[in-house]
């Protein structure tokens, strides 16, 4: 509780007295005036300390100055010298000298109606606080982003061979050039060198050895040569076993070779062989032998690729096509059928393609390439025709250009409908090239194959990535009465899951869970259906935020246009004490040397 100043002042007068008195008892009379003026000097700075002296300032009543978080005191200076009458300083979220703090800024609004323009100086303010701001005219003097990554994308899971592609635009340093590394598996993978001060597009890869959950990072050093990342959850499948029923008009070296292949990597085959009329040789790899001279649907449903030629599909009696077909549109099984004729001709809903002509040699060889090849060198014997890709048809592989495709795929119903024009994939593998022969194989069958079964929990994605402490959404066709949401790092520590009974479909729930730490978590409904999501620190894609934050507030900024005429306020302040601590110092330095002379 501070003193009357009455009180303070006789005390003062006492104090100033009593000191004067030893003054002038002193033997050593030299000097006095100095020292009672430094005595008296003493007693006012006591005296300004406990009752510091006010200072009456004239402000803009109508304009106003807000720090945010990475604002730059050279920017404030520029402001306040530029500005007259100079605005008041407030502070939200961050500390700034002479500025007042604000926690709310609907708070702030009421408490001061007369303010009409808002100059924002730092990274700008959240969506959410805007909102509050809407009525005033903002002034953009924004800081420029930290260097960090904008945007990027790269798949969410993916198939053990299969490579992760990252791709984005990375925010540079305006100070020095950088280098962006993806780290993965406790190593850097690749990397790309981003230039001084530019926004630069990035593209990165890596493949994956093992099956599981990982948190793969894009990492670079700081300007202040400090380690940052972004992290990138991935969940890489163990390779789906397909189930490959193979029909051909003979035995053939093509069938022998992919049926090992197939078996190797313990995929299920059944292989049907046509020896003569209405004779048939069959294998089974990985399945139970059974009939198959005639194709039914309840034989069909078993498979999830059928792989014949031309020939065989010719030979095929009316049920057997019809099955075919219904098992394909509504069953979703793929079929690929190559053609073998120099001169083929569409047959319908099987080889509905434009074929054409390109040579008169009756048999070439030439590099072939597929999506995701690892390798240009898969050189194989090609047919002299080649496919035009339609409407509605895509590529599996081609010579040149897409445009020149060996292999395409159409989508009929649930399934899907491949034609193929290579006559022979096997020499691949003769000639040492078993990955290339692999790869090709796996690309043609996962792009036919019958779709596995959708996940039951579909996560409602943002423009954000999911991070803790912020709502995740799902939505569901189970009940959620037994579900559940658990971190990997801290099993003992569940979230808890809200549904919202707003829903307009009753076949469906909604969940919503805050999460509370950071890493992999498992949602699971019941005892059979469970999926897993990544959750990332509420520090992670702090530049990606910014820059989505930054563009909200220059939209704002640029809808609000308020004018209003400039209004004055005064307002009293205190004087700063460094002063009169300066002072006060001094003056007893003088005292006590004065006495030791």
């Amino acid at each position: 509780m501070p003193l009357p100043l009455p009180i303070l002042l006789v005390f003062a007068a006492l104090l100033g007295a009593w000191f004067t008195w030893l003054a002038v008892r002193r033997p050593d009379r030299r000097r006095l005036l100095w020292r009672l003026l430094a005595t008296w000097g003493v007693v006012a700075c006591l005296v300004l300390f406990l009752a510091p002296p006010k200072i009456t300032r004239t402000y803009n009543a109508t304009e106003a100055i807000l720090l945010t978080e990475g604002y730059h005191a050279d920017t404030l200076n520029a402001l306040l010298k530029r500005l007259r009458p100079k605005p008041q300083v407030y502070a939200f979220g961050v500390t700034g000298e002479k500025a007042r703090q604000v926690t709310d800024l609907a708070t702030f609004r009421r408490q001061h109606p007369s303010v009409r323009t808002l100059h924002v100086l730092g990274y700008g303010l959240p969506a959410e606080e805007l909102a509050m701001l809407d009525s005033l005219r903002l002034m953009n003097h924004l800081s420029n982003l930290p260097a960090g990554v904008l945007t990027a994308s790269w798949p969410q899971e993916i198939t053990l061979g299969d490579v992760v592609s990252v791709q984005g635009r990375f925010h540079g340093s305006p100070e020095r050039k950088m280098t962006l590394y993806l780290q993965a598996a406790g190593k850097p993978r690749d990397s790309a060198e981003i230039r001084k001060g530019a926004d630069q597009t990035f593209s990165l890869r890596f493949t994956p050895k093992t099956a599981g959950r990982f948190v793969y990072a894009l990492r670079w050093k700081d300007t202040d040569d400090s380690l940052r990342q972004e992290n990138l959850p991935v969940i890489v499948k163990a390779p789906r076993q397909l189930n490959v029923l193979v029909l051909s008009s003979a035995p053939s070296f093509e069938g022998k070779f992919l049926k090992n292949a197939l078996a190797q990597r313990g995929h299920s085959v059944a292989i049907r062989n046509q020896v003569s009329q209405g004779i048939y040789s069959t294998e089974w790899v990985n399945l139970p032998s059974q009939n198959l001279n005639r194709l039914t649907p309840a034989l069909l449903q078993k498979f999830d690729v059928v792989l014949l030629d031309d020939v065989t599909l010719q030979r095929l009696s009316p049920p057997e096509k019809q099955a075919l077909q219904q098992s394909v549109r509504q069953q979703g099984l793929g079929v690929l059928t190559s053609v073998s004729q120099k001169s083929p001709k569409p047959i319908t809903f099987f080889t509905e393609g434009v074929f054409r002509l390109i040579s008169d040699k009756p048999a070439r060889t030439g590099a072939l390439r597929w999506p995701q090849q690892t390798s240009t060198q898969a050189v194989l014997p090609l047919s002299n025709t080649i496919l035009q890709p339609k409407e509605g048809q895509q590529p599996l592989a081609w010579e040149q250009n897409p445009t020149q495709a060996s292999v395409v795929r159409s989508r009929k119903g649930l399934g899907q409908v491949g034609i193929s024009l290579l006559p022979e994939t096997f020499p691949l593998a003769l000639e040492g090239k078993e990955t290339l022969y692999q790869q090709y194989w796996a690309t043609v069958l996962t792009a036919l194959a019958k779709p596995e079964e959708a996940s039951p929990i579909t996560w409602l994605t943002s423009s954000q990535p999911f991070q803790e402490q912020q709502p995740l959404s799902f939505l569901t066709a189970a009940p959620l009465t037994k579900a559940s949401f658990q971190a990997e790092s801290a099993r003992d520590q569940q979230s808890a899951i809200y549904e919202n009974t707003d829903v307009k479909d009753a076949a469906y729930s909604q969940g919503m869970i805050y999460p509370q730490v950071a890493g992999w978590h498992t949602l699971k409904l019941n005892e059979k259906t469970e999926a897993p999501v990544y959750v990332h620190p509420s520090s992670g894609w702090r530049t990606q935020f910014l820059q989505m934050q930054q563009k909200a507030f220059l939209q704002a900024s640029s809808q609000n246009t308020v004018n209003a005429h400039t209004q004055m306020t005064q307002q009293a302040e205190p004087i700063s004490l460094w002063i009169i601590g300066s002072v006060l110092v001094a003056l007893l330095g003088y005292l006590w040397l004065e006495e030791k002379l």
